[in-house]
């Protein structure tokens, strides 16, 4: 199986369980809106962005809000935690974190 069908898959489970839109799930973990659509439609997709979007649907799944509406998550694989006022923005911060710790 190619990397683009195991990923759909990927996609369709977390959908499932999350309820959360292709736009919204691209915006988040690329910044594409159209990411999963053209996925869909047969786009070949590189390894290392089937990682952001797996390491983005990994992280969704470890996040809370507190009372005040922040949002808080954490990477599971470095323990590295960030928060934001919603998911994007906490995601996004994850994000800036990870690469300022790998570089």
């Amino acid at each position: 199986m190619d990397t683009r069908t195991e990923l759909l898959g990927e996609i369709a489970t977390f959908q499932d369980k999350l309820k959360m839109a292709d736009s919204k799930i691209g915006i988040i973990a690329l910044n594409d809106p159209k990411f999963v659509t053209r996925l869909r439609e047969g786009r070949r997709c590189w390894p290392e962005t089937a990682k952001k979007v797996r390491d983005f649907m990994a992280a969704a799944y470890t996040h809370i809000t507190t009372a005040d509406g922040t949002v808080i998550i954490r990477d599971m694989e470095t323990g590295v935690t960030a928060s934001g006022p919603s998911l994007p923005e906490a995601y996004a911060e994850l994000r800036r974190l990870l690469e300022r710790q790998a570089a």
